[in-house]
């Protein structure tokens, strides 16, 4: 792994705040030989003094100089490598300020935690699971259901800086094995992905179609795979504004759907019905979808009872 750190040419606010260019190149480190890394260097400012450093795969490195991050980069990016990978993912536990690198290797994920076991699973929903497991028998995220919980960023394979999902895929199903997989923007920003039932599934972008097209090809392969009875047991779920907004102008709206005391717009795309729950606390949005208004509406129905947000009925 060769690391040098070179000036950022960018003559705009970005370029200020990130004057210097760290480029790791693999020699030999990982199985990707000749990947060339680009992490931006940021400059902090107090009084006189500068600190200079980079965010890389959820650690921070820090310097007085820009050369002085080399070694501390080289020996954190070293200290990352698992099975001849840098991870693809990250799990942060932000109140216990912890994070766990998770790797793909073959049709599996792997999270390690420092000195402790590692949890490896076909699906990342099974391992966060695990390693929430172990975490709160390790007091790491406080008492289970009240306290910190772990979120997964994704690895950018161009910066090594995090990357938010643009949404979920998840089944909620009572009495039935959860699945959750995050959905990802691809590097070149041409397509969006997530792994399921072994392997990366991944759609072009379409104006915002993608996410129906990415439902319903995810959907089909765990059905094929045992692990969903129904399409429309997996919904996409906590979308950005914005991408809500393009897959809103596919559809044809009809009037709110009513459960109990909550009411949800209603959409059809021509093959679905389609209900949105807004999430304001988190500014994202939550799609449920039937083959019909009836099956939506059941559909909702048990999502709520399953969260207990019916309350009394009567």
């Amino acid at each position: 792994m060769k690391i040098t750190v070179e000036r950022n040419t960018a003559d705009d606010s970005y370029g200020r705040s990130h004057p210097y260019i760290a480029r790791v190149e693999i020699v030999s480190a990982t199985m990707n030989v000749g990947t060339v890394y680009q992490i931006p260097v940021f400059v902090e400012h107090a009084g006189l003094q500068k600190t200079f450093g980079v965010d890389a795969c959820g650690y921070r490195v820090t310097g007085k100089h820009p050369q002085q991050i080399i070694e501390p980069l080289w020996r954190l990016l070293h200290g990352l490598v698992n099975a001849s990978r840098l991870p693809h993912y990250v799990f942060i536990a932000r109140r216990a300020r912890a994070v766990f690198p998770v790797y793909t290797i073959d049709s599996e994920v792997m999270a390690i935690t420092q000195g402790g076991p590692y949890f490896r699973h076909v699906e990342l929903a099974k391992v966060r699971e695990y390693l929430t497991d172990f975490l709160h028998e390790a007091s790491v995220l406080g008492e289970r259901g009240l306290s910190d919980k772990l979120h997964v960023r994704g690895i950018s394979q161009t910066t090594l800086g995090l990357r938010r999902p643009i949404f979920y895929l998840k089944k909620r199903i009572a009495g039935q094995t959860d699945f959750w997989a995050p959905v990802f923007q691809a590097a070149d920003g041409k397509t969006i992905f997530a792994y399921a039932a072994n392997q990366r599934r991944s759609v072009p972008k379409a104006e915002g179609m993608e996410v129906m097209d990415l439902w319903e090809l995810v959907a089909q392969s765990l059905i094929a795979d045992g692990r969903l009875q129904s399409k429309f047991d997996l919904r996409p779920d906590r979308l950005f504004p914005h991408l809500w907004e393009a897959v809103k102008n596919h559809l044809h709206e009809e009037r709110p759907l009513a459960i109990n005391h909550t009411e949800l717009q209603q959409y059809r795309d021509g093959l679905h019905w389609l209900a949105v729950e807004p999430r304001p606390d988190e500014e994202r949005f939550g799609l449920f979808l039937g083959r019909t208004a009836a099956d939506l509406a059941q559909t909702v129905q048990a999502d709520f009872q399953r969260r207990g947000l019916l309350g009394n009925q009567s």
